[in-house]
C-alpha cells in the first residue's frame, strides 16, 4: 500500500524545498494529489529521475537571479 498523502507530509516537503505555503494550502494540495498518487502507486510504475524536481527547479532558477 502506498504512503498516504497527508497535509503534514505536503507541508514538510514544502518546508524542505523552502516553498512558502499559505494556511490551508497543504490540506488542499494533499486532497488534490492523493487520488492520482494512489492510482499511480497501484500501477507500480517505475520512473527514473536524474534529479529530484525541487533541486532541478533551484538550479534552473540560478540564472534568473541577479
Amino acid at each position: 500500500m502506498p504512503d498516504e498523502v497527508s497535509a503534514q507530509r505536503v507541508a514538510t516537503i514544502a518546508a524542505a524545498a523552502r516553498v512558502p505555503l499559505a494556511p490551508g494550502s497543504a490540506e488542499r494540495i494533499a486532497n488534490g494529489v492523493a487520488g492520482a498518487a494512489t492510482r499511480f502507486a497501484a500501477e507500480n510504475i517505475a520512473l527514473p529521475m536524474e534529479v529530484e524536481p525541487a533541486t532541478y527547479a533551484a538550479i534552473a532558477r540560478q540564472d534568473c537571479q541577479s
